[in-house]
């Protein structure tokens, strides 16, 4: 009983999975970093970094900012990123749970996972979207070695320099109100729904192929996380450039009241088609090794929590005793 104190069994289901999602969040995002960094600025083609490629880039932004630039906006990344993925899989989880309570005849398959999967994703978008915003702006941002929030395009009126995440939020506040920390959400949810929904339904899919025996194994769950990872990102990249360049061009004639759908064509007329999918050899990159760590991370901290696997999940059932009131809950898997 102590042990399992010491562990967070004392604590709700739901807080568990919030601990659980966060910490893992938190790790995986610090890890793929650089790569994040090196993608927003390829998406938002930012004139110093058209055609220079993956090693390119990686040179410029050394030469430019130093080491520590590959995790420039990354603090506001992962002030972001662990309240999300608290949010995410926790609401997954409770989600499911709820559909499954309120459903009870319905077909506990990856067709659940998806429509769980995307409200969750959802939820989390809307919950935490500002500190997305905030993260796009810092990163596009470039900092020479030496000065103090110099941009190497300062001199245009249209970019903003920030001197980080409160001054970056106050800044948009002032100038645009709540909306403006709200701004390009539309693609985010576009894309968040069908991309939440896809990597949990492929996720679940694929293991149903993985033997019995192994499906407790990290390689496998590290297997079909990355693949299913793949798939949902490859099909909804396009609304992340979108998302990106609405973000990071606040005053930009291409996107401003485009819409998203509108954004979408007009980037594929002047930038060309490409420009929808540039960055994405670089995700690919970044989704292998963050959704390996994610899932690591995070089976690590439900283990250590206590918090069943998604397979064991219970359900609770109310039951009513003999004089009809609810009696204790019975937990079916």
């Amino acid at each position: 009983m102590e042990a399992a104190e010491r562990g967070g069994g004392a604590l709700p289901l739901a807080v568990r999975e919030l601990i659980a999602g966060g910490v893992a969040g938190g790790v995986a995002k610090s890890a793929v970093a650089p790569l994040e960094r090196v993608k927003i600025l390829l998406q938002t083609r930012r004139a110093e970094f058209r055609g220079s490629g993956l090693v390119g880039s990686f040179r410029t932004i050394y030469q430019t900012e130093g080491p520590l630039g590959f995790y420039r906006g990354n603090g506001a990344s992962v002030a972001r990123i662990v309240p999300y993925a608290a949010l995410h899989y926790m609401a997954y989880e409770e989600y499911r749970r709820w559909i499954i309570l309120g459903f009870p005849n319905v077909e506990q398959g990856p067709v659940l996972d998806l429509v769980a999967g995307s409200i969750a994703g959802g939820t989390a978008v809307v919950s935490t979207y500002p500190l997305d915003l905030v993260r796009t702006k810092l990163a596009y941002q470039l900092q020479v070695k030496g000065a103090v929030n110099l941009s190497l395009r300062e001199s245009k009126p249209s970019e903003q320099v920030y001197k980080g995440i409160l001054d970056c939020v106050k800044t948009i506040y002032r100038q645009n109100g709540l909306k403006g920390l709200y701004r390009g959400m539309a693609p985010s949810l576009y894309g968040i729904f069908p991309y939440s929904g896809l990597k949990f339904y492929f996720y679940e899919k694929m293991k149903t192929h993985v033997p019995e025996e192994h499906r407790k194994d990290i390689i496998p769950k590290l297997a079909c996380g990355s693949v299913a990872g793949l798939l949902g990102q490859t099909i909804t990249y396009p609304l992340d450039v979108v998302r990106r360049q609405m973000q990071a061009f606040s005053l930009s004639n291409l996107v401003k009241g485009k819409g998203t759908f509108g954004s979408l064509v007009m980037i594929a007329k002047h930038q060309g088609w490409k420009q929808l999918f540039s960055g994405l050899s670089i995700n690919y990159l970044k989704v292998v090794p963050s959704v390996a760590i994610g899932f690591t991370v995070y089976d690590s901290m439900k283990d250590w929590l206590n918090v069943p696997s998604r397979e064991q999940a219970a359900v609770v059932v109310p039951v009513l005793s003999e004089d009809g009131s609810n009696a204790a809950p019975v937990h079916s898997s």
